[in-house]
């Protein structure tokens, strides 16, 4: 009799709802694009150039590579993918006719697809980019072209030192404890 009545509140009892998915990667940027008065979408991307060689110099010597920040045609963008944000493909073209008179578009942080869980919040509509040169795409207002500078950290205390990958900071010995104040009666 007790092992059936387990059972039977055991059959009962609600199951909980699964929990909401984790989205994976990092959150998209969201940007608003439109033609300019030549009629062409433009895009910040970052580039990876060798630099030439000067004439003169060494020729074994290794030369920096460069990220380089250029603006350049959407169409030009290297392996992008257009999709909208419930999944559908599109290709390039029929991408810039529908930004031709401006629009809202995501773009991918990492150059990997957006996870669902991010285009929740968009209409179905909105047009994702993804692409590895949009990867350290930065909006910002300030800077032409959408592409913020990299930062230069510079001491500003005595006793801090930055190194490259290191940053020490020198911390004074702690302070003693306030003495209770005796209790009043």
């Amino acid at each position: 009799m007790l092992t059936s009545l387990v059972l039977s509140m055991t059959l009962a009892a609600p199951v909980p709802a699964p929990a909401p998915p984790v989205p994976a990667g990092p959150a998209p940027h969201v940007l608003e694009l439109k033609a300019n008065a030549d009629g062409k979408i433009m895009v910040t991307v970052t580039r990876t150039e060798k630099p030439q060689p000067v004439a003169g110099a060494n020729p074994n010597r290794r030369l920096p590579i460069a990220a380089l920040a250029k603006q350049v045609e959407l169409n030009e963008v290297k392996d992008l993918t257009v999709t909208t944000a419930d999944g559908k493909k599109l290709d390039t073209e029929e991408a810039i006719k529908k930004l031709a008179k401006g629009g809202t578009v995501v773009v991918s942080a990492d150059g990997k697809p957006v996870s669902p869980t991010f285009l929740k919040v968009f209409k179905d509509d909105v047009l994702v980019l993804t692409s590895p040169e949009l990867v350290n795409l930065r909006h910002d207002p300030l800077v032409p072209g959408g592409v913020r500078p990299p930062i230069q950290i510079q001491p500003v205390a005595p006793g801090v030192q930055i190194q490259p990958g290191v940053i020490q900071i020198q911390v004074a010995p702690a302070l003693p404890a306030p003495v209770p104040a005796a209790p009043v009666k």
